[in-house]
């Protein structure tokens, strides 16, 4: 039995046997099985599986294949395969290697992260907003300023003079009083 983590597309390629064929895929919630017809096709998307190729002797019930050997895992336009290649039972003049069931896995590889990320613009120009409420008539007024064309409030190098938060208040009081006298 082999086993598989994530999201797989398993389709069957070819049969070539006298007894029924099937793909069994066990996972912790229960078995799905995917019929050995060519073409039948059966997805699954769990964190961890596993994949068992088995045969249906006449009179029997269903018991695994004798040999599943898995092929390389080739990766093109984004798509990543491996084939499994299946011999059901052993009989006198059949070769080892006779692929009873033949069948195909295939998984979407994610893009690369570097193509897939695009360069986000840089920010030219901050703006901070302010607003004082006229509570009579329950209109704000608004004033933003660029932030190239601010000044700072207080000077952060050593010795630098901070304000006082009255001195502070003050200053935001006279820069209010001047925007509603320019009509902003």
């Amino acid at each position: 039995m082999l086993s598989f983590h994530g999201a797989w597309r398993i389709t069957v390629v070819s049969k070539s046997a006298d007894f029924d064929q099937r793909v069994v895929v066990r996972t912790d919630y229960g078995d799905r099985v995917l019929p050995g017809r060519p073409g039948a096709t059966l997805e699954v998307d769990l964190e961890c599986w596993r994949l068992s190729l088995e045969h249906l002797l006449w009179g029997r019930s269903w018991q695994p294949n004798l040999r599943t050997v898995p092929g390389p895992v080739t990766e093109q336009n984004g798509l990543r395969s491996r084939l499994l290649t299946s011999n059901d039972c052993q009989w006198p003049g059949k070769p080892l290697d006779h692929p009873n069931l033949v069948v195909r896995l295939d998984q979407v590889v994610a893009a690369k992260a570097a193509q897939a990320a695009a360069p986000l613009p840089a920010a030219t120009r901050s703006i901070r907003t302010s607003s004082t409420a006229d509570y009579s008539t329950g209109l704000a007024h608004r004033r933003s300023t660029p932030a190239a064309d601010r000044q700072p409030a207080a000077d952060p190098s050593p010795g630098g003079r901070v304000p006082s938060p009255a001195a502070a208040a003050g200053a935001v009081a006279a820069r209010v009083g001047e925007a509603e006298q320019q009509g902003e």
